[in-house]
């Protein structure tokens, strides 16, 4: 606050005068100019926006108090969780750092707010059982059947399902995977990429998630006839891809697993699930938590105790 206030007095005494502040929605936009965002992730942004900042897109950005900041938080926690309340926090945090790039001499009012702590997340089955799984695979395997390109699609995401129960990848690794990284012969498949948003484009192959989640990844015995089978089935390089060798988008695909779902009365069932699952088979093993963390591609060994279900 004294370097704001010395600063604009250096202002006022060479005849500077602030006549106009940028406004909270224009600060907004031009933060994207600034600290560019993937397209999904903008999208996110821009619904945080609207129902949480909206009220407060006209007033220009000195005449926000910590109070109105505060008020947009405590409104929105009413209907949302913590971590999307956060969420909605985190714009208001964007926009007083575009305020700093720009030189805009305001008060940082997101400092003196708390974040509440939003309605209760909904506990979430992180497991499934084998017998589960295989009615929901065979259910995959009959929509759309009527179908080419529609039962196609149902049967890469089979082949995925089964690739990421007996290794652990995350869904976006598993349909960015190659047919040149499956290797029947040293049994190891290699994992360097993943299915992402970018600044650009909401889908094409990318970096992973992490440096850690390059790894290569053992062919557990029960796995490799199906990838013998999934290798003769696929008709282009991309192992997973659509009927017309298009990246099969993972939002494409988590809409196909819940209307399937439907199908299966009783079974809740999601693709990080398998993810899950593979951590807390391992883990049940006596695995190493070390090997665990390798495996899954994770930062730390803690992150993937926390997969495992005990």
């Amino acid at each position: 606050a004294k370097q704001i206030r010395d600063e604009t007095l250096l202002k006022m005494r060479s005849g500077y005068t602030v006549s106009h502040f940028r406004t909270v929605k224009e600060l907004y936009e031009q933060s994207f100019v600034i600290f560019p965002l993937s397209v999904k992730t903008r999208r996110r942004h821009d619904f945080f926006f609207k129902f949480g900042i909206q009220k407060y897109a006209d007033m220009e950005i000195n005449k926000v108090t910590a109070a109105d900041i505060q008020e947009s938080l405590n409104t929105y926690a009413l209907t949302h969780t913590h971590r999307h309340t956060q969420g909605l926090f985190a714009v208001w945090r964007r926009i007083y750092r575009t305020c700093a790039m720009l030189n805009i001499n305001v008060i940082d009012r997101t400092l003196a707010v708390t974040v509440p702590k939003g309605i209760q997340n909904k506990q979430r089955k992180k497991d499934i059982s084998p017998e589960d799984l295989e009615t929901f695979c065979d259910a995959l395997l009959e929509y759309n059947s009527a179908s080419i390109k529609g039962s196609y699609c149902c049967h890469a995401i089979y082949y995925g399902i089964q690739i990421m129960r007996y290794c652990g990848l995350r869904p976006a690794e598993t349909f960015a995977l190659m047919k040149s990284d499956i290797n029947l012969q040293t049994g190891y498949i290699t994992v360097s990429k993943a299915a992402r948003s970018t600044y650009t484009s909401t889908l094409e192959i990318g970096a992973t998630k992490t440096n850690r989640s390059v790894r290569t990844v053992p062919i557990p015995d029960p796995l490799k006839p199906i990838l013998m089978d999934c290798l003769a089935w696929s008709r282009n390089e991309i192992l997973l891809a659509d009927y017309y060798g298009n990246l099969l988008s993972i939002d494409v695909v988590d809409t196909l697993v819940r209307n399937v779902r439907k199908k299966c009365p009783g079974i809740d069932f999601t693709l990080y699930m398998l993810r899950h699952q593979f951590s807390t088979d391992l883990f049940n093993q006596g695995i190493n938590p070390a090997v665990i963390r390798d495996l899954m591609g994770h930062e730390s060994e803690s992150m993937s105790l926390e997969y495992a279900t005990s």
